[in-house]
């Protein structure tokens, strides 16, 4: 049982309306996300979540695909059920080879490439700890080609999949239609 009620668009303020046609169409879903619709009663809230998403999803130099699995794998590593179903959509929307995919839930990173597997791995410690990155994990991203700026955008793709897990977690939010395997 959801803790707060989803706000249908229609119920919504005229700038959390636009919030969330915003959230649909950048982020290319049919329908605005039961994630968003949550929010829908904080207006500051849905706001900045939409700023954040946009900006660390949606902009940089990694692939989107590639935020996309990190978010799987940590949804994964923190057992939150909405955000696997949520970003393995995504993941399937983006055109992510399903084997690829499933290594990624299942945490099997020797099946991954190298460059994935490396991120990846990276991430979930980022998630776990940051606190215990050490050297040789900046080192193995530097010899994946990874530069700096990707770097700090696989930091803050693992921050942002905290932040979701958190809200969605704490909501106990259900998974929408959309984001259910078929």
């Amino acid at each position: 049982m959801q803790r707060f009620p989803l706000i249908e668009e229609a119920d919504a303020p005229p700038e959390v309306r636009q919030t969330f046609r915003d959230f649909q169409v950048g982020m290319g879903f049919p329908e605005v996300p039961n994630f968003i619709r949550i929010q829908g009663t904080s207006p500051g809230m849905v706001t900045g979540t939409w700023e954040l998403a946009k900006n660390i999803l949606l902009r940089g130099k990694l692939p989107r695909s590639t935020k996309e699995l990190i978010f799987v794998a940590i949804a994964v590593d923190r057992e939150c059920g909405y955000c696997r179903d949520a970003h393995t959509a995504c993941c399937q929307m983006l055109g992510v080879e399903n084997n690829i995919i499933w290594a990624v839930m299942k945490g099997l990173t020797e099946e991954l490439p190298n460059p994935i597997r490396e991120i990846i791995q990276f991430a979930i410690k980022c998630a776990d700890g940051p606190h215990n990155l050490n050297q040789e994990d900046f080192a193995r991203l530097r010899r994946q080609n990874l530069d700096s700026e990707q770097i700090l955008e696989v930091i803050a793709t693992a921050a942002m999949a905290i932040y979701s897990i958190t809200i969605a977690d704490a909501t106990l939010l259900d998974t929408d239609e959309m984001f259910k395997a078929k």
